[in-house]
Order: structure tokens, then sequence, then C-alpha cells
């Protein structure tokens, strides 16, 4: 059989083939990616992670959180951007145009994105805490306290990650957990993903909200589901009425980026209350206004990309 067999060309086939195609990218490159990284982290930071695997648990260990950073930066390149890249040659396409990244959008839209992802911030906040009041019934109590079990070592693990008390390890926290995370994930899910999706079904709004699930599903905290499903979504609409990547790309970064330096030690205790990572707008009125400014502004992005292209800008 070849690709000239129609077969091949049903959307079901032609997308699951795909498919397998980047998930084999991803195990591969990441493995290799991976491996590379827990065995250079012997000789960088005297951590050897080979002979004795519970040292990856030893938070203890001062010299362990640069070795998990720098494990975390391999594995995001080797696991994300290269098979986003390699990807779109696999479908015969040109990665910087598939990926929409041949332009830098307009000062005026990547503003807009900014303020996107500053208004909707509130109505996150309070999802993660609906999101964390889910309970279960009694006979799914044990799959409960599992669940909680991962969620209090993944706040564990974000907690000892964005500790900085010096202005080196903050910048060095805002490339490994706000910039490099922003490009490797939205190559993946919203320039590969999310644009073959919509390729196959041809729904723009399906691809947005299916990828956003795949997006929150991915990153497997149970008591972060709904609202990174709702990041994933305001990133996927930003992505689509814009036509950029790097729009999706700077609200990414400005996201976690705002998380890392509130947390930075010295600006952390001079900050207002409601600025802290954790805080929640109990008033309804905030939050509903801050989902609706989102849907405005997502909005306003739209018009003004479409003014731009009628511009030629």
């Amino acid at each position: 059989m070849t690709e000239n067999n129609p077969i091949w060309e049903h959307p079901v086939i032609y997308f699951s083939t795909r498919m397998l195609i980047l998930v084999g990218m991803m195990l591969m490159f990441g493995g290799v990616g991976y491996s590379v990284a827990v065995f250079t982290s012997s000789s960088l930071f005297g951590i050897n992670f080979m002979e004795n695997p519970a040292l990856l648990n030893d938070f203890n260990n001062p010299a362990l959180i640069p070795a998990l950073k720098y494990i975390q930066v391999m594995v995001s390149v080797a696991a994300f951007i290269l098979p986003a890249w390699y990807f779109c040659k696999a479908i015969h396409q040109t990665p910087a145009h598939y990926l929409n990244i041949k332009r830098p959008p307009t000062l005026k839209t990547a503003a807009i994105g900014v303020l996107l992802i500053f208004a909707v911030m509130p109505f996150i906040s309070w999802l993660i805490y609906i999101n964390g009041k889910i309970s279960f019934p009694a006979e799914y109590r044990e799959l409960e306290a599992g669940l909680q079990a991962a969620e209090a070592l993944a706040a564990q693990i974000t907690r000892v990650f964005l500790q900085a008390d010096e202005i080196n390890t903050l910048l060095v926290n805002v490339l490994v957990i706000a910039l490099i995370p922003a490009i490797s994930e939205e190559f993946l899910f919203r320039g590969v993903l999310q644009g073959f999706f919509y390729q196959v079904n041809k729904n723009k709004h399906i691809s947005v909200w299916v990828i956003a699930i795949v997006f929150s599903a991915f990153h497997g905290q149970f008591y972060g589901f709904i609202p990174r499903v709702v990041l994933g979504a305001v990133l996927g609409y930003a992505y689509l009425f814009t036509g950029s990547l790097w729009v999706s790309i700077i609200i990414h970064f400005v996201n976690n980026a705002f998380a890392v330096i509130c947390s930075y030690g010295p600006l952390a205790k001079q900050l207002p209350s409601f600025m802290a990572n954790d805080y929640v707008f109990e008033a309804w009125y905030i939050n509903t206004a801050s989902a609706a400014a989102a849907v405005l502004l997502l909005l306003v992005l739209h018009n003004n990309h479409k003014k731009e292209a009628y511009n030629g800008e």
C-alpha cells in the first residue's frame, strides 16, 4: 500500500497515522533528551541519578533543583520543540510557515494579548479554587487520595522551583519556567496539534477546545484541569484570531513569568495580597467581569487582526 491509496486519505486514518508519527517523535527525541540530561547531570551538578534515582526526590539537596531545571529544559526542547519542527517536515510543510512564526505580531497586537492574560487571571484563579473543591463519592476515596497526593507533590515541586532570593536565580526561573515552556508548549499544542486537528475536522472552535483539553490533560493535574482548559482555550483563540503563534507564545510567557516574578523573595514580601499566586477573588462580580473582559479582548484581538490584514500590516 502507498499513500496514493484512498484509504490513507480518509480523515480518521490520515489523522491517526500522523499522530502516531508525532508521538513516536516525542518519545524518541524526549527519551534521548532525558537520557543525555540525566547522564550529564553527574559532571555538571555532581548528582548521579543513574546510580541513585532516589536523588530525584531529595529536595534537601541544594544541587537537585538546578539539576531538575536543566533536565526540564533538555526535555522541553527534545520532546516538544524538535518533534513539532520535524513533524511539519514529515507532512511536507515548511515549519516556519506551518507554525505561523515567520512574522512577529505588531506591538499593538502583542499589547492586547498581554492585557488579555491579565484580564482573565482572576477568573482562572477562581476556577483553580472551584476545581480544588471537587470531591469524589465514597467508593472512589482511594482514587481521590491518590490524586490529592499527586497534586501535593506537584505543588511542592512548583514551590521549590519558584524559590528565588537572588536576581540570577530569578532570571534562570524566567528562562526555565516561563520562556522555554511557553515556546515549547505553544509549538506543540497550538502550532502543530490545533492546526493539524483543524486541517482534519475543519471546525475551528472544536479544534481550539479539543486541543485545550489535550493541553490540560497532558499536564496531569486533576485539580488544575478545568482552569488549564480555559487557559488553553484562551491561547487557542488568540492564535486562531491572529494567525500568529508568537501571540500565544507571548501570552503564555507573560502568564508564567508573572507567577515567577511574584514569587521572587525580595519582591514577594512587598506585593499586595491579591498578587499572590494562590489568591482568589471571592466576589462573583469580579470573576464574571474577568471572564467577560477576556471574551471582549479576544474579540478586540480578532478585529484588530482583520484591520491589520486589510491595511497590509
